[in-house]
């Protein structure tokens, strides 16, 4: 299986490359600049990585990458949407809505939402090559209606924006595409031990890289809303 990992230069996106080519699949791993850890499995794998440099906010950049991957690839199997930002804090001590930092509030959106639909425009097409296309959604629990979560008030909004940019194209591919067999998740990936989850964490990066290898491997069937956690267990929404 040949996949691309976006965000794959730290924290979850490096741990999907890694756990991705321990498994034999061929990585395409896209981050915004060049990274010492992603070198190391560069030398360790040779050519089974690929790296591609983009920021996903900068639509320019995604095209060129894409053109570059052409040049080498017809297609992936697999495509894990794991670059996102969070700016936000739980210790926040201010109000959420009168001292809104909108600068942030945009570039939540821009990357965690926008820039997912970015990726899709110009990444697709080596999906429709596939035989047994996937898309995964990094998305979070933080993506649905229930009560609390105004501490991350952002991010909260980008997430169910996120999960909603997701349930459309599912829907799209379903209905008007469905010779294409596409499976498509959006997977919460548990409170890990990242740069950007560690205030909350409960479980490192890999064994959350584990599980969603598992739902793409094992190919859990979907449901009309494939909202999961990285154990293949329904989230609400």
């Amino acid at each position: 299986m040949i996949g691309l990992i976006t965000g794959a230069g730290r924290g979850l996106g490096y741990e999907l490359a890694k756990k991705g080519l321990e498994l034999g699949c061929e990585i395409i791993g896209t981050c915004r600049k060049r990274n010492g850890a992603l070198q190391e499995l560069k030398a360790e794998f040779g050519d089974k990585l690929q790296l591609l440099f983009m920021d996903v906010t900068q639509e320019e950049q995604v095209k060129k990458a894409a053109e570059e991957l052409s040049a080498a690839k017809g297609q992936i199997d697999f495509l894990i949407h794991c670059a996102g930002v969070l700016f936000e804090s739980k210790y926040d001590t201010g109000d959420p809505v009168s001292e809104m930092d909108i600068s942030l509030f945009r570039k939540t959106l821009d990357v965690n939402v926008t820039g997912e639909a970015v990726v899709l425009k110009y990444f697709i097409p080596f999906l429709y090559a596939s035989q047994t296309p996937c898309i995964i959604s990094i998305t979070s629990e933080a993506g649905n209606l229930n009560g609390g979560g105004y501490h991350y008030l952002a991010y909260s909004v980008s997430k169910y924006a996120q999960n909603m940019l997701t349930q459309k194209v599912k829907n799209y591919l379903e209905e008007i595409r469905p010779e294409n067999h596409f499976r498509i998740y959006m997977i919460h990936p548990g409170r890990m031990d990242t740069l950007m989850g560690a205030e909350n964490a409960q479980i490192t990066a890999a064994e959350s890289a584990e599980g969603i290898y598992r739902i793409l491997m094992e190919g859990t069937e979907p449901m009309a809303v494939p909202f999961l956690n990285y154990k293949g267990e329904p989230m609400p929404y």
